[in-house]
C-alpha cells in the first residue's frame, strides 16, 4: 500500500512539473517581448515594427557614414565647422567610444544591487512609510515603465551605431583611408552600445520578475 501510495505521489509531481514547465515556458518568451514594448497586438503588425525600426536604423547609420565623409572633406579644404560637425567629421576616437562602456558598467551594478539586495521603494514625494500598498505598487509600475522605455532609447542607439560600423567597413573596404583610420574606435564604440543594451535588458528582465513578485503586475 504504502508503495502505490509513493508511487502515485512521483506521478503527480512528475504531472505538476510538467504543467508547471508548459505554462512557465511562454510567459518568459512573453516577457521578452514586453521589455520593448512589443507584448500586444497582433504578431504581424509587431514582427512589421520591428522590420521598419530596423531598415530605418540601417538606412541612418549609412546616412552617417556618408555625412562623416562629407564633413572629412570639408575639414581638408579647411572649411570652418561647429562644435557638433567637427566631432561627426573627426569620427570615432578616445572621445567618443567610452559613453557605452560607461553606461554598461552602471547598468551591472544595478543587476548586482537588485540580485543581490532587497528591491527598493520607488521614489516618490510621499514618504515610504505613508505609502499605502496600492501606492507602492503603483510606483513599482511606473518605474518599471521607465527603465523599458530607457532599453528601448539604449538598443536603438544600439542598433544605429552597429549599422554605422557595418556601413563604415563597407566604405573602408571601398578604400576611405579616413574612415579606416577610425575603424577599430568604431567597431569597440558599438560593442559598448551593445553591451549597454543586453546588461540593461538584464537588469529590466529581473526588475520585472521582482515587481510582478511583489505583486505590482
Amino acid at each position: 500500500m504504502a508503495t502505490r501510495i509513493l508511487r502515485g505521489v512521483v506521478f503527480l509531481v512528475r504531472d505538476i512539473d510538467r504543467t508547471y514547465n508548459a505554462t512557465v515556458q511562454p510567459q518568459r518568451d512573453a516577457h521578452l517581448t514586453e521589455l520593448v514594448f512589443l507584448d500586444r497586438g497582433p504578431i504581424a503588425l509587431r514582427s512589421l515594427a520591428v522590420l521598419i525600426v530596423a531598415a530605418a536604423c540601417g538606412v541612418a547609420g549609412t546616412l552617417l557614414v556618408r555625412l562623416h565623409q562629407s564633413l572629412a572633406a570639408q575639414v581638408a579644404a579647411h572649411v570652418t565647422l561647429n562644435p557638433l560637425q567637427t566631432v561627426i567629421a573627426t569620427g570615432s576616437n578616445l572621445r567618443t567610444l567610452w559613453p557605452g562602456w560607461v553606461a554598461a558598467l552602471c547598468f551591472g551594478y544595478a543587476v548586482l544591487r537588485l540580485r543581490h539586495g532587497a528591491t527598493e521603494p520607488p521614489p516618490g514625494r510621499t514618504a515610504v512609510e505613508h505609502q499605502t500598498l496600492s501606492q507602492l505598487r503603483a510606483g513599482l509600475r511606473r518605474e518599471y515603465r521607465v527603465v523599458r522605455c530607457a532599453l528601448v532609447v539604449v538598443v536603438l542607439a544600439a542598433a544605429l551605431d552597429v549599422a554605422r560600423a557595418i556601413a563604415s567597413q563597407i566604405a573602408a573596404q571601398s578604400g576611405d583611408k579616413d574612415i579606416s583610420t577610425t575603424m577599430p574606435a568604431t567597431l569597440i564604440e558599438a560593442l559598448g552600445y551593445v553591451a549597454a543594451a543586453l546588461i540593461l535588458a538584464m537588469w529590466a528582465r529581473a526588475f520585472g520578475a521582482e515587481v510582478r513578485r511583489l505583486g505590482a503586475l
